[in-house]
């Protein structure tokens, strides 16, 4: 079992459970208490099974512009790019932040796909080196490093406090270069909540810098509130909504990011004037057209819809679920799915213990976004 280093508070204090080989805290008081300390105040949460890449060499950067899907040009030091990387057929390996540090690059991603995506990117960069000088160093830095994430409406003030970073000033996955007890540290305004927050990245024993941020009236949050924190707020996880299932026999991955509709976001994580890994699928995909897309529905009648449940339209199953749970704020059942057909505002039914439930097709997120989350006016 993989060890946080601040595993001992989490097991003093925490229900502990396994997560992709990690012992993780789940809760530490209750998943409620938890959520609703992000949404109405701010809590913290020790992210560090969190996956760290390092990225160095003369061509880091050409090297990334090829297995990313996004334009890691842009960003500029210190800053993040959220991007996907993807299999030869558009299938989704892993999504995450490449962070452009200024000397270096470090790719941050999720932990169940760690051993993954590094083996990925060494295969590729000794690929690269059988034929060519490129200089490129990849080193998987995940042991390395602790991250936790503070979250919610104060967790800018608790910023200015400890760190004294106006993190209103900074734009999102700007970061700050910073110290902590005379130890350095990376502050990212970043996060998976939906809430205002930042992350904290540190290459030291965190266990003063845990409890300096409890004092500061942070709440310990376990992954029970992270993952009802992440379905409210309509995020995708991979492992669920986005997953490689290297398919041999198509010419496209049956979950690619069009799928996911992330070629619709206002800032697209998938440049299409560059060439990337995968990018040929992508285009045959499109070409041929996407026969199913990632939905988010809300229950009408009782029920809590799971990952695997059949989503049924007029009669006729279309989909599945592929994460659920009650929300937090509203109590009613919440989730997201893969659908061949429907629309925001159109009725599904959940399959649930052998009975079709109402559900209807909405915008996320699963709250109103004046009075919660990153843009709220109250």
């Amino acid at each position: 079992m993989k060890e946080l280093k601040l595993l001992d508070w989490h097991a003093d204090h925490a229900k502990m459970a396994e997560y992709a080989g990690w012992s993780m805290p789940m809760w530490y008081s209750s998943v409620t208490e938890e959520h609703m300390a992000v949404r109405d105040s701010i809590g913290m949460f020790d992210v560090s099974h969190m996956t760290e890449i390092s990225v160095t060499g003369e061509d880091a950067l050409t090297f990334l512009q090829y297995v990313a899907t996004a334009d890691v040009s842009i960003p500029p030091p210190i800053s993040a790019t959220y991007t996907c990387f993807l299999n030869e057929r558009g299938g989704i390996k892993d999504e995450g932040l490449i962070y452009n540090l200024g000397d270096s690059y470090m790719i941050v991603c999720d932990a169940v796909a760690m051993e993954k995506l590094y083996n990925w990117l060494e295969t590729l960069r000794k690929g690269i080196a059988t034929f060519s000088d490129a200089d490129i160093q990849i080193i998987n830095k995940t042991f390395d490093f602790s991250l936790i994430s503070v979250q919610g409406p104060r967790a800018y003030t608790l910023a200015e406090s400890l760190f004294s970073i106006d993190t209103d000033s900074l734009w999102w996955f700007q970061c700050k270069k910073t110290e902590f007890d005379r130890h350095p540290l990376i502050l990212s305004k970043s996060g998976y909540t939906g809430e205002n927050g930042f992350e904290l990245f540190c290459e030291w024993d965190p266990h003063d810098l845990w409890e300096a941020l409890l004092d500061a009236g942070a709440v310990p949050c376990g992954l029970g509130a992270r993952d009802t924190l992440r379905i409210e707020a309509g995020y995708t996880l991979y492992g669920h909504e986005t997953q490689e299932k290297q398919i041999l026999s198509t010419p496209y991955d049956e979950y690619t990011p069009l799928n996911a509709g992330f070629h619709t976001w206002e800032f697209p994580p998938v440049k299409w004037e560059k060439s990337f890994i995968g990018k040929e699928a992508l285009e045959i995909q499109k070409s041929v057209g996407i026969t199913k897309s990632l939905i988010h529905f809300q229950m009408e009648e009782r029920g809590i819809p799971r990952e695997g449940y059949e989503i049924h339209r007029d009669g006729n199953p279309v989909g599945v679920v592929t994460s659920g749970t009650k929300s937090i704020l509203s109590d009613v059942g919440i989730g997201l799915g893969y659908s061949s057909s429907g629309a925001p505002g159109d009725q599904i039914h959940i399959h649930m213990r052998g009975e079709l439930k109402k559900a209807r097709i909405v915008t996320p997120p699963f709250y109103d976004p004046t009075k919660y989350g990153a843009f709220r006016e109250v």
